[in-house]
């Protein structure tokens, strides 16, 4: 009976754990058709951040946006994604601006402007990330 009982309850526990682990069941086809193209999406953009190329990446990421309105997953990974393109080129503009100043052909206070960019994208990036 003990065994009977502790068989029915590790079945119960494991069901349990099986229904959290797998949330995309109870999305409706289009969403998981709009989540899997989302992540398809994203990919694309990731490969066109990682070669340099971020205004690609942005396009990619306003068009899953719009596309993939019901991938509410994907759009939160879209959000962190956009953040780091935001990233990248806060950190092209404060180097081309380090450049500038060394040259004498701009402020200290756009140099301060482009370090508080970068600051700043940092940080949401860090906040973004404990938020989901």
């Amino acid at each position: 009976m003990k065994i009977t009982l502790c068989a029915l309850t590790l079945l119960a526990l494991l069901s349990g754990c099986s229904q959290k682990g797998d949330k995309t069941k109870d999305y409706s086809e289009n969403r998981q058709r709009m989540e899997a193209q989302a992540q398809t999406m994203l990919s694309n953009a990731r490969r066109e951040l990682a070669a340099g190329r971020p205004d690609a990446a942005r396009s990619i990421i306003q068009k899953m946006r719009k596309d993939c309105y019901l991938a509410i997953d994907g759009r939160t990974q879209g959000i962190l994604l956009m953040d780091s393109v935001d990233l990248y080129q806060s950190r092209q503009n404060l180097a081309r601006t380090d450049s500038l100043l060394n040259a004498g052909q701009a402020t200290s206070g756009q140099f301060d402007e482009a370090c508080r960019k970068v600051q700043f994208y940092e940080r949401k990036i860090q906040y973004d990330k404990q938020q989901h």
